[in-house]
C-alpha cells in the first residue's frame, strides 16, 4: 500500500481523542496548569478516588489541604520547576473522604511536565496507580514473616531428626546438632539411636527409651521432655515430638520428628517461679496488707465486683475480712461503695498505677492504697495500710490547729510558732499588720532580718541557746515597723513538750513596748539631768559665794548678798518645776532659768517675743539654759568681770515660720572646744533638739561660745 493510500485510510478511520483515552483509563490522571497547579482536567477514576470535591479551576493545595506535608504538592513543584519527570513507586496518601473519615491509600505516581508550542513548561500531568492492596499484602507478609521469626526465636532452636528403625541409623539437621551440643554429631552423619540417647540425662533416659519403644510398638504420637548433658556438663532442656511410620507390611519403617531447645524458656520459668516465691515471701513479711485480685464483669462487660486471688497474713488485720481468698469484695462487704470497684477497674483495664487515700464508710476504715495492674488483663495488686487511727489523729490535729489559729488571731499581741528545730512556720495576722511584710516572707530564719542590725546577733545567739537548752526565750529588741522605723518589742517564747518531755513546738509572742521603753529612757535622762543639775547647783552656789565674798566690803554685806541670791535661786527652781506641768511663755522660762545667774542684770541682754511653749519644751529649754549659764559661770563669759551673754529668740520670716533661739557669749576668756563631750553637751544638743523636733549646735569660737536652736513653729508646743 502506498503512503498516499495509508493517509487516506487513516483519514477514513476516526481516531479517539486523548480525553476519551484518559476518561477510559483505570489510572488516576490529572492535568494541572501554572505554578499553583490549577486543575484543568481530572479523569473519572481520579474523581472517584478523591471523593466529592470541586477540582476544576482550583489550586492543588486548596483542593487537598489534608495532604500538606506528605510530599505530593512538593513533587508537582519540582517537576514544574525543573522539567524533569518524577516517579514515586510507593507514596502514601491519607485522604479526607467525608463520612468515611480519613482513609490511607498507597499510589505509584508518575509526574511529567507539559509544554506549549515554544517549549516553555505550562504545567504538569499526574498519572497514579492504586497499589494499596499490593502494599498491604506485602506488609502483611512481612509481618507474618517477622512474627514467625519472633516465634522461632522465642521457642528456641528447632531441629529435625529421621531414624531408620530397620538399620538403626539416625540422620539429623544442623539445628538438632546445636540443640544437643554433642561434638560427635554432624550434619549428614548417620549414627545409631544409642549415640543420641546416651546424651540424655541419666535421670530421664529410661523414661525416654520407654516412650520411644511404646511409640514404635503402637504407632501413637511420641512427645517427651527431657534433659541432655554434653561433655562440658552443660544441661539443656529438650522437647521432642514424632511418630513411627510403618511399611506396606505393617512393620516399623522410620521414625521422624522434631526437637525444640526449651532451655531458655525453662530457665525463665524457673526464674519467674523463684521471683514469685521471693515476692510472696516479701508480701508475707511486710507490715502492710497485700492482695492479688481480678475484676469481675457483668453480661454487658461492665465491672461489678472483684475477687481476691491471694492475700498475705496482714490482709485480715488491715481489713477485718476473714477467709478472703477465692471470695469477692461485695460478698465479704455487702454494700461496698461503688467507688472502689470503679477505681480498681481503671487499674485493671486502663493500665493505670494509682496511689491514694480514701475511706470506706461501710467498713469504717480509712486506707492508704497503692494499686498497680499485673498480667493477665483484669488482674491487679493492692498494697495497703489501715490508717484509720492516723486519720483520726490528723483530723484532731487539724481541729486543734484551727482552734489555735482562731485564738491567736484574736490576740492583740504578735504570736508566732516554730518547729522543734526553731524553723518559724507560723505568724498571726498581728505580725503582718505590724511589720507590713508579705505573708510567709519571714518563715524559716528570715525573721531575724526584721530586727535592728545592732540587735540581730544578740537575738540569734539567745534563740540558739534556748533551742539547745529548752530554757525560756526572753529578750528586748528593736523590730522594724511597717512605717520603716524600729520600735522596741519584748520577745518571749516557751517550748511545748509531749508526754515524754520532748519539745514538739515553740510558741512565742512579741509585745510592742516602744512607748514604755521611750518613757524609761526619758526618765533615765531626766534623772541624769537632775543629778547633774544638783552638782551644777552646788558648783554655782560655790561660785556665787566665792564671787560675793570677793566683791563684798564686809562679811555682813556678803552674808546678806548670799542670802538674797540663794533665795532667787530657790524661786527660779520653783518656777522651773511649775513650768513642767503646763504650757508657759518663753520669757518666763528664760527669766526662771537665768535668775540664779543674774548677779548683775547688765551682764545679760535678753530679747525676743512673748511666744507660748509647751511643758516638755519649757523643761528642756530651762535645763539647757541652766547648763549654758553654769558653764559660762565656770569657764565662759560669766567667769570674768567684763563678760556678757546675749539671749535672743524669734520666728523667722517665710511660709513655714521657723523658730530660732540663740545663746551668744562675748568678752570672756578665749574659748577652746572640750577634749570630750560630757553629759551637758549631749543634753544641750541632742535632748533639746529632740524635744523641739529640730536641730541644735554648739560653736566653740575663740571669741565666745555660741549655741543655736532651729525648730519648726509647731515644735514649740508639740
Amino acid at each position: 500500500m502506498t503512503p498516499l493510500e495509508d493517509r487516506a485510510l487513516a483519514t477514513a478511520i476516526p481516531a479517539p481523542s486523548f480525553k476519551q483515552l484518559f476518561d477510559a483509563a483505570p489510572a488516576l490522571i490529572s492535568v494541572h496548569e501554572g505554578p499553583d497547579h490549577v486543575c484543568i482536567y481530572a479523569n473519572p477514576a481520579y474523581e472517584r478516588a478523591v471523593g466529592p470535591r470541586v477540582l476544576i479551576g482550583r489550586a492543588y493545595r486548596e483542593v487537598f489541604p489534608e495532604l500538606d506535608g506528605m510530599g505530593f504538592a512538593e513533587t508537582l513543584d519540582r517537576v514544574f520547576r525543573t522539567g524533569d519527570p518524577v516517579e514515586l513507586p510507593q507514596a502514601r496518601a491519607v485522604l479526607d473522604m467525608g463520612a468515611q473519615g480519613r482513609v490511607p491509600k498507597w499510589y505509584r505516581q508518575v509526574v511529567q511536565p507539559w509544554q506549549d508550542d515554544d517549549g516553555a513548561i505550562k504545567g504538569v500531568m499526574s498519572f497514579s496507580f492504586d497499589v494499596t492492596e499490593q502494599v498491604e499484602a506485602r506488609m502483611r507478609a512481612e509481618d507474618s514473616e517477622r512474627h514467625m521469626s519472633y516465634a522461632l526465636k522465642a521457642s528456641g532452636t528447632v531441629g529435625t531428626f529421621h531414624w531408620d528403625t530397620k538399620t538403626d541409623q539416625m540422620a539429623v539437621d544442623e539445628a538438632f546438632v546445636i540443640a544437643f551440643g554433642f561434638p560427635a554429631f554432624r550434619v549428614g552423619a548417620r549414627l545409631p539411636l544409642k549415640a543420641f540417647t546416651d546424651v540424655i540425662h541419666p535421670a530421664d533416659r529410661d523414661r525416654v527409651l520407654a516412650a520411644i519403644e511404646h511409640a514404635v510398638d503402637t504407632g501413637e504420637p511420641y512427645e517427651e521432655q527431657y534433659r541432655t548433658v554434653d561433655d562440658s556438663g552443660i544441661v539443656r532442656h529438650i522437647l521432642a515430638q514424632g511418630r513411627c511410620v510403618r511399611d506396606a507390611d505393617g512393620a516399623p519403617d522410620r521414625f521422624t520428628g522434631v526437637i525444640i531447645d526449651t532451655t531458655r524458656q525453662r530457665r525463665a520459668e524457673d526464674a519467674l517461679r523463684e521471683s514469685e516465691a521471693r515476692l510472696r515471701s516479701v508480701f508475707s513479711s511486710i507490715d502492710q496488707g497485700y492482695c492479688l485480685a481480678e475484676m469481675m464483669l457483668d453480661r454487658e462487660g461492665e465491672p461489678v465486683d472483684y475477687r481476691f486471688v491471694e492475700v498475705n497474713p496482714l490482709f485480715e488485720q488491715m481489713t477485718g475480712l476473714k477467709d478472703a481468698e477465692g471470695r469477692t469484695a461485695r460478698e465479704l462487704v455487702p454494700g461496698l461503695e461503688a467507688k472502689w470497684i470503679e477505681t480498681y477497674a481503671r487499674v485493671a483495664f486502663r493500665n493505670e498505677t494509682l496511689r491514694f487515700q480514701d475511706r470506706s464508710d461501710v467498713m469504717g476504715r480509712h486506707f492508704d492504697v497503692f494499686a498497680m495492674p499485673v498480667p493477665p488483663l483484669g488482674r491487679f495488686v493492692i498494697v495497703f495500710k489501715d490508717i484509720t487511727e492516723e486519720q483520726h489523729i490528723r483530723e484532731a490535729l487539724v481541729r486543734s490547729e484551727a482552734q489555735f489559729r482562731s485564738i491567736t488571731e484574736a490576740m492583740p499581741q504578735m504570736v508566732w510558732a516554730t518547729r522543734p528545730d526553731g524553723h518559724h512556720d507560723f505568724f498571726n495576722a498581728r505580725w503582718y499588720e505590724f511589720t507590713g511584710v508579705p505573708e510567709g516572707s519571714t518563715d524559716g530564719h528570715e525573721w531575724n532580718g526584721m530586727f535592728h542590725p545592732d540587735d540581730q546577733v544578740k537575738a540569734m545567739k539567745l534563740w540558739q541557746h534556748s533551742l539547745a537548752t529548752g530554757e525560756l526565750y526572753d529578750i528586748e529588741y528593736r523590730l522594724r515597723h511597717r512605717s520603716g522605723e524600729y520600735r522596741w518589742v519584748l520577745g518571749r517564747a516557751q517550748p511545748v513538750r509531749d508526754e515524754s518531755g520532748a519539745i514538739v513546738r515553740w510558741l512565742g509572742t512579741c509585745t510592742d513596748i516602744h512607748e514604755i521603753k521611750s518613757a524609761e529612757e526619758q526618765r533615765e535622762l531626766m534623772l541624769g539631768e537632775m543629778n547633774h543639775r544638783v552638782k551644777n547647783t552646788l558648783a554655782m552656789v560655790h561660785a556665787m559665794v566665792s564671787q560675793t565674798l570677793r566683791q563684798a566690803d564686809s562679811l555682813a554685806d556678803a552674808s546678806a548678798a548670799i542670802h538674797v541670791r540663794i533665795t532667787n535661786m530657790a524661786q527660779a527652781s520653783d518656777r522651773l518645776i511649775n513650768s513642767t506641768w503646763s504650757e508657759t511663755r518663753i520669757p518666763a522660762v528664760v527669766d526662771a532659768a537665768l535668775a540664779p545667774h543674774c548677779l548683775s542684770r547688765s551682764r545679760f541682754t535678753i530679747e525676743g517675743p512673748d511666744l507660748p511653749i509647751g511643758s516638755k519644751q519649757a523643761l528642756a529649754l530651762t535645763m539647757a539654759l541652766h547648763e549654758l549659764a553654769t558653764n559660762a559661770t565656770k569657764y565662759g563669759a560669766l567667769s570674768t568681770e567684763g563678760g556678757r551673754v546675749t539671749v535672743a529668740w524669734g520666728v523667722e520670716d517665710g511660709p513655714e515660720g521657723a523658730f530660732r533661739f540663740s545663746w551668744t557669749e562675748h568678752g570672756g576668756p578665749p574659748v577652746a572646744a572640750p577634749a570630750r563631750r560630757g553629759f551637758g553637751s549631749r543634753m544641750i544638743e541632742e535632748a533639746l533638739a529632740g524635744y523641739f523636733n529640730g536641730t541644735a549646735a554648739l560653736d566653740y569660737a575663740p571669741a565666745g561660745l555660741t549655741f543655736v536652736l532651729h525648730a519648726p513653729r509647731a515644735g514649740l508646743v508639740d
